[in-house]
């Protein structure tokens, strides 16, 4: 039983090595056509996907590529929880999807390796969806934050800077461990209302904001209710 449990052990690591290994080339050739489209993205328009603004698109592509590529080391790690794989698996799977609508083309090899990589850093299924489905109010906050990038992705360059952090902040104020108080809420202010100012005249950042609120409520008022386990998912502390 001790062979077969190690030899079950030893398999693990090598699947995640080989994912890591997926992950991190991907992500090096999402920074590659990050540069691409930050730089000569205008003179290539029917590979870049004919962008209004390259430069910050191209950087937006660069820096969600290094997120995706730190994920994709940190799941090599022994001992990561359920709630921990997923939302390594969430740091894979939101830049290799979004980026399709940054970079065009160019994203085709590293949007699927990212995706690939993603999608087998998760070791129990159905552990996963019990754990999403018990905390499904800090699911959908990370959703609203990858749906705020997404609006910023087709953006000029201010906006797009703007949904840019504010998508960020929402997903980090989703799923960073042992946040204070203070900083979630802070951090869902930073998510939804710049983005909202912004672009008052358009309705769905309005609405945005008043998603987050409804959700960043009840998470601050009564955290424990919204978590299955405080080692395995982020809570908000007093």
């Amino acid at each position: 039983m001790t062979t077969l449990r190690q030899e079950t052990t030893a398999a693990r690591v090598q699947r995640h090595r080989l994912w890591a290994a997926l992950g991190v080339v991907g992500a090096a050739l999402g920074v590659l056509a990050g540069l691409v489209q930050a730089t000569v993205g205008s003179s290539i328009p029917d590979w870049t996907g004919a962008k209004s603004a390259p430069g910050a698109l191209g950087g937006l592509t660069i820096a969600l590529s290094l997120v995706a590529g730190l994920a994709a080391v940190r799941q090599v790690r022994p001992g990561l929880s359920t709630g921990s794989r997923a939302v390594t698996a969430l740091a894979l799977l939101v830049p290799g999807l979004l980026c399709f609508t940054t970079v065009g083309r160019l994203w085709y090899l590293p949007g699927a390796l990212l995706v690939i990589a993603g999608l087998f850093v998760i070791d129990r299924w159905p552990d996963t969806a019990t754990l999403v489905a018990r905390n499904w109010m800090r699911c959908l906050l990370a959703l609203l934050g990858a749906s705020e990038l997404l609006m910023a992705a087709g953006a000029s360059a201010l906006p797009l800077v703007v949904g840019a952090v504010g998508g960020l902040s929402l997903i980090g104020a989703a799923w960073l461990t042992t946040l204070s108080r203070r900083a979630f809420i802070g951090l869902v202010i930073v998510g939804s209302v710049p983005f909202a100012a912004f672009a008052w005249t358009a309705i769905v950042p309005v609405l945005l904001l008043l998603v987050a609120a409804g959700l960043a409520v009840p998470l601050v008022q009564h955290p424990g209710r919204h978590h299955h386990n405080p080692g395995s998912i982020p809570t908000v502390r007093s």
